[in-house]
């Protein structure tokens, strides 16, 4: 049994309600070009569809997904600016972070009513990964690998290939031809040079390939920050600590215990802790999604030794008690706390 890929933009279908095209979606979903994810300027709303598409079905090698949609923190926003305009006045300069902030798109909706009670605010959205890098070899073969080298696809028309997680056995032809791809890939040692994914050149020819990014990042996310100054994009680890630190964090849906273990947990936690000054908030919590998307978060205040609880939304973060384990002073400041008023989902 085979399955061919989508490479062309006019070949791609959105998904249905409907049983067969729901089908048909679940085969093809990691089997289009991830090539497309490239827009034009201004993009096509075609174009933008399909990056929405395909963005939410990209699984790093970390095993992280980057799920993400418009509206999706729409219940959220309103809550955590709430809190923000009680603790700022409008005249502050309020430095915000939000970390693993993927394609980006939810720090543009985020911004736009955050900008609307704190006008002096500024906000910076980070994710570890900005771009993808597309290979092309001499003879026409295409590989979509992540900056490190790691390889997600490989595409030789018609057919499109998913080399990690591999193909599935029942597709013996895909996954033949993507264990030879990968060898392939392997053999050549084909290295990506760190000072071109840290410049801003969009393509670099290198022996045996021609290398090209392909952004991740929303065009409403590059676009809002080539206009306004006070919304940046930037490349971060939610483990790192900033080299300055800022008045809020986001972090949602990154720190999930399905992700990570404990300890690395601790190291995010202490990231976090080191990157706020003295009263700081952190937001943390993730998203379900079925039957309807619903946020469980803690939003947490930097104190001299650790975090007090200010809050909760809906369930609360599931590492919540990680955070507290963490902080000494917890078990002796009063933990102030209103979940009936945010209440969501």
């Amino acid at each position: 049994m085979l399955q061919f890929g989508i490479c062309e933009i006019d070949a791609y279908r959105p998904p249905s309600r409907g049983l067969f095209h729901r089908l048909r979606t679940a085969l093809r979903r990691h089997r289009v070009s991830l090539q497309l994810l490239r827009t034009g300027i201004p993009p096509t709303p075609r174009e933008l569809a399909v990056f929405e598409h395909l963005i939410s079905g990209i699984r790093l090698r970390n095993g992280v997904y980057r799920t993400t949609y418009r509206g999706r923190f729409a219940d959220l926003d309103p809550i955590v600016n709430a809190i923000l305009s009680a603790r700022y006045l409008p005249s502050a300069e309020v430095f915000v972070h939000d970390w693993a902030a993927s394609s980006c798109l939810t720090s543009v909706e985020w911004a736009s009513t955050l900008f609307a009670i704190l006008p002096l605010a500024s906000l910076t959205a980070s994710d570890l990964l900005l771009f993808l890098v597309e290979v092309t070899l001499p003879d026409g073969e295409v590989f979509v690998v992540e900056p490190q080298g790691h390889p997600l696809q490989y595409i030789r028309r018609p057919f499109v290939i998913r080399l990690d997680p591999p193909e599935p056995n029942v597709l013996l032809i895909n996954r033949l031809l993507g264990r030879r791809a990968a060898a392939r890939l392997a053999a050549l040692q084909i290295e990506i040079p760190e000072a071109w994914l840290a410049s801003d050149d969009e393509e670099l020819r290198v022996p045996a390939a021609h290398l090209r990014k392909i952004p991740v990042t929303h065009f409403d996310a590059r676009e809002l920050a080539g206009r306004d100054s006070r919304f940046t994009i930037c490349v971060h680890s939610a483990f790192d600590a900033l080299s300055r630190p800022v008045d809020v964090i986001r972090t949602i849906n990154i720190y999930n215990r399905g992700y990570f273990g404990v300890e690395r947990l601790r190291q995010g936690v202490h990231a976090v802790w080191s990157s706020l000054r003295a009263g700081g908030v952190w937001v943390v919590g993730r998203t379900l999604e079925a039957p309807r998307p619903a946020h469980h978060a803690t939003i947490f205040e930097k104190a001299e030794q650790g975090f007090r609880v200010l809050g909760r939304i809906g369930a609360g973060s599931e590492i919540e008690d990680l955070v507290v384990d963490g902080s000494p002073d917890m078990h002796t400041m009063p933990q102030h706390t209103s979940t009936a008023n945010w209440k969501v989902g």
